[in-house]
């Protein structure tokens, strides 16, 4: 076959090919989209989705934009309309442990096992094949989040949680602690002194059974724009500021702290955390302080009141056991200063040697906020603050459980 005879070949055969695609195009509807391929345009049509409505596949400056969008697990709860429309899973777990992490006894750290209802498959060709997915398959990012509620209670076998609760183990050590089990074993942070339902989850003893929803939300995410989360700050290299706002806040921020991809993040880059309590005896996790200003982190306490005492019988009463807390005593319930909260703040962000940009650990631009605990007023007035301090809104995070 000569030159000329090739090139007529290949003209057919690009004809044919784009006619192909057009007929295949037409039959599924939507808009023209062009593909550069082998030196040609071809052109087909495809359905406006969630993918090209955000400029990915489409033609225009648009086509350079990187979207970060977690991956989510195979279960979840992404949206606030999904969580209000009904329909929440609700399954069995059991308390495995009830532990105290604070110095009054007021802070408990319930282990759950949650029930997977997963069944193996065997066959002559199929040997050992889950039948579904495990519940911890769909935590995959810290700041997710669970509704907790105690059984019998009057709310529907559907019905939306009235609180969320952040998962305060990390997605690492949930996995690891589950894969040799027949539950999914995760950590959730309660407090005695937060309230009637919160008091009796915290007095649950190894055994007891609540009731767990599926995981819920995309971690820690903008507000306006939930795909650039804690995933897309650590891809770009920005440093990063944590401040959680009581027992709340801090079971939040656990969770990304002891992450695997944070912890090996703060040994080349910036990270700094500011914890606000009222107290050295209601601080929480004050064991692990340590650890993570090991791995490089920056971890500064805030207290309200610095000087308020220690009930003595708290101490003594909780002693950290993990038989659960029922009838010990606790503290009295205390509720954060907001307007005290905001003035420490302001002097541990602005008011420091080297000024804000020696809290960001460089330019304020390239630096990512994560809040977590911090009630709607105080949380919009900070983040104002940040923005005038040259910090974009999308590079704010929320904690899902603050805004779900």
């Amino acid at each position: 076959m000569n030159r000329s005879a090739l090139v007529r070949h290949d003209q057919r055969g690009t004809s044919s090919t784009h006619k192909r695609i057009l007929q295949l195009g037409h039959a599924a509807g939507g808009r023209l989209v062009h593909w550069p391929r082998s030196g040609a345009i071809l052109s087909r049509r495809c359905k406006v989705n969630a993918t090209t409505s955000r400029g990915i596949g489409r033609g225009g400056p648009q086509d350079d934009m990187d979207y970060h969008e977690t991956k989510l697990g195979p279960n979840v709860i992404a949206s606030i309309k999904d969580l209000r429309a009904g329909g929440v899973k609700w399954g069995a777990a059991t308390v495995v442990r009830n532990d105290s992490q604070s110095l009054d006894n007021s802070v408990r750290v319930l282990h759950l096992a949650v029930a997977d209802h997963v069944d193996m498959l065997y066959g002559r060709r199929v040997k050992g094949v889950p039948d579904a997915t495990r519940w911890i398959e769909s935590y995959t990012i810290p700041g997710q989040c669970v509704g907790l509620r105690l059984l019998g209670g009057p709310q529907s076998a559907s019905s939306a949680p009235s609180r969320l609760f952040s998962i305060a183990s990390s997605p690492y050590a949930s996995r690891r602690d589950s894969a040799y089990v027949d539950a999914s074993l995760i950590e959730v942070v309660v407090e005695r002194t937060a309230g009637p339902e919160e008091a009796a989850l915290a007095d649950l003893g190894p055994g007891a059974q609540v009731e767990v929803t599926q995981v819920i939300g995309r971690g820690f995410s903008p507000l306006l724009d939930s795909y650039n989360g804690l995933t897309h700050a650590l891809e770009e290299g920005r440093n990063l500021v944590l401040i959680a706002m009581g027992t709340k806040g801090v079971a939040a921020i656990r969770s990304a702290l002891n992450w695997q991809p944070v912890l090996a993040y703060a040994s080349s880059h910036s990270l700094t955390a500011l914890y606000l309590t009222h107290s050295p005896g209601k601080a929480a996790f004050v064991p692990e302080w340590d650890s993570w200003r090991e791995a490089g982190m920056r971890l500064r306490p805030l207290y309200t009141n610095p000087s308020a005492g220690i009930d003595d019988d708290a101490i003594v009463s909780g002693n950290g056991s993990s038989s659960g807390g029922e009838g010990s005593p606790a503290s009295p319930a205390v509720v954060l200063d907001h307007e005290r909260c905001m003035e420490l703040l302001q002097l541990a962000l602005f008011a420091q040697e080297g000024g804000f940009e020696a809290v960001c650990g460089g330019p304020s631009s390239r630096c990512s906020f994560l809040l977590a605990g911090l009630p709607g007023d105080l949380a919009s007035a900070l983040a104002k603050q940040l923005s005038a301090k040259g910090v974009q809104y999308e590079h704010i995070l929320f904690a899902q459980s603050d805004f779900f």
